[in-house]
């Protein structure tokens, strides 16, 4: 749990630019979240990925590369979610982001359709949300590449709390007989820090 709180924290500070000092704080807020959504498991989970790289860098060294949460229905649905709303009872997917040097690699979008193929296994919903920041392009082309598409979008009055403006979109999961049936392949984008992370 310490080095997934790690990575959200830093994410979270890069996200809301905030300085280093407040990192330790942000730890202990993020660990507190995990650790509530841990008590809503099965409706909930947090998903790692570990990478480990060729010859130059330290083959056969695994560390984590990135993390995301998903959660399968209302009891597993965030109290406080951001704006737009997405319905309560839809699966969700949020707080993803990948190691800074890690990144560009393909490994958001291995996170994204692992996230797919899990909310494929335990929900029947066929309708899946996530967020995205105005700003962020990559995470936004890997998205839509991903087949979502933008369903509502902030009003331009959310930046009178200091928020940034985030489209709400959602993507129809195919009904699969088998989850091998998932496309696993790579993609060229790739998740920024804070692309979709939400304040604990």
């Amino acid at each position: 749990m310490d080095v997934t709180v790690a990575l959200l924290s830093e994410s979270f500070a890069e996200s809301m630019l905030l300085p280093s000092g407040y990192v330790s704080l942000l730890r202990f807020l993020v660990k507190q979240y995990l650790i509530e959504r841990r008590g809503l498991m099965p409706h909930t989970a947090t998903l790692v990925g570990f990478y480990r790289g060729n010859e130059e860098e330290n083959e056969g060294v695994e560390q984590l590369a990135g993390t995301v949460e998903v959660s399968f229905n209302k009891r597993g649905s965030n109290a406080s979610p951001p704006t737009p709303t997405p319905p309560k009872n839809s699966p969700y997917i949020c707080n993803m982001t990948v190691k800074q040097p890690l990144r560009r690699r393909g490994i958001g979008w291995h996170l994204l359709k692992a996230s797919e193929e899990l909310i494929s296994q335990m929900s029947s919903s066929i309708e899946v949300y996530l967020h995205c920041r105005m700003i962020d392009a990559a995470p936004f082309n890997m998205y839509t590449k991903a087949g979502y598409d933008v369903v509502k979008t902030d009003s331009i009055l959310i930046l009178l709390t200091l928020q940034r403006r985030k489209h709400l979109m959602c993507k129809k999961l195919p009904v699969l007989k088998n989850p091998s049936e998932m496309d696993m392949s790579s993609s060229d984008e790739e998740v920024s820090s804070g692309a979709d992370i939400q304040k604990p």
